[in-house]
């Protein structure tokens, strides 16, 4: 697992999605790259002060064809 200690702040849940789709795409490539498969269930978890708001995972975001 990694952890953004950072985070980004965005101007609604849907904002923060997209970035989401975004890095979990951005990681699903660096596994295969790195390691030469996906796990489709591994993914990004969007939270926000108060806690766990959305999941995407790698599966939902990568068509494999």
């Amino acid at each position: 697992m990694t952890h953004d200690e950072e985070g980004v702040e965005l101007a609604d849940l849907d904002a923060a999605k997209e970035v989401g789709r975004r890095e979990a795409r951005y990681q699903a490539a660096e596994s295969v790259r790195a390691h030469g498969h996906l796990i489709r269930s591994h993914k990004v978890v969007i939270c926000d002060a108060s806690g766990e708001l959305a999941t995407i995972a790698f599966g939902d975001v990568v068509s494999i064809g």
